[in-house]
């Protein structure tokens, strides 16, 4: 009974923030990049990130209903095979988005969160952005049984999903002259690759983290009649 009570409680209050984010927070873009979809939203990861996760508890909720959360069924519905295969990306993407952000917040703040953007986005909306993400898809890991997908494939959905970000973040800067984050600014271009590599390997990092913590946590069911060596 928990797990739909966490499922739809995350869904309803990540909706909520988007919604409100939409309509009430007014952020101070430079000119030239307050012109994106989504009121320019869709230039920071956060929003990527947090739209992900939405999507996700919306489905377990659903899987909660009318899938089966047994530890690795035979034959999972389709709604089991969704959200599993978008937990695995899930998991890794909101450590990172608040490790990422924490960890640059307590270097300098204004490399990731200037004043103008702090003072549009109070604390109650901040951090289910940026903190509970990974709080409730940690609690997820631990309470859910999870079969990820081959490593194959899940690690060719990260990659797909982080290079398109990536990519996208150059063409922004190729259409405005401007960073989305001010870490960039400060960077010179071998800098910025690295930098940007970095976040690519740490996100494996996670990646990996989760496959193994759930591998822990919901081993695969033994073949009867199989003999141990």
């Amino acid at each position: 009974m928990a797990l739909p009570i966490l499922h739809i409680f995350a869904a309803v209050l990540n909706s909520y923030i988007l919604w409100y984010d939409q309509v009430y927070v007014n952020v101070p873009f430079e000119k030239g990049m307050d012109s994106y979809p989504f009121r320019s939203r869709v230039l920071f990861l956060t929003l990527w990130n947090f739209v992900l996760h939405a999507v996700y508890y919306w489905i377990a909720f659903a899987n909660d209903i009318f899938g089966t959360n047994d530890v690795s069924p035979r034959h999972p519905p389709l709604i089991r095979k969704i959200k599993d295969m978008i937990f695995a990306l899930a998991f890794p993407l909101g450590v990172y988005v608040s490790v990422a952000f924490w960890g640059v917040y307590a270097v300098d703040k204004d490399l990731i969160f200037p004043e103008p953007v702090e003072k549009a986005y109070p604390p109650w909306i901040n951090h289910p952005l940026h903190t509970l993400v990974s709080i409730f898809i940690t609690i997820e890991m631990l309470t859910s049984n999870i079969t990820y997908p081959r490593r194959k494939l899940g690690l060719a959905i990260i990659n797909v999903f982080i290079f398109s970000y990536l990519v996208f973040l150059f063409i922004v800067y190729g259409q405005t002259g401007k960073w989305v984050y001010p870490v960039l600014t400060h960077l010179n271009w071998p800098l910025r690759i690295c930098f940007c590599l970095g976040s690519v390997a740490i996100g494996h990092i996670f990646y990996f983290l989760g496959e193994s913590l759930n591998r822990n946590l919901n081993p695969p069911p033994k073949i009867k009649g199989k003999k141990s060596r």
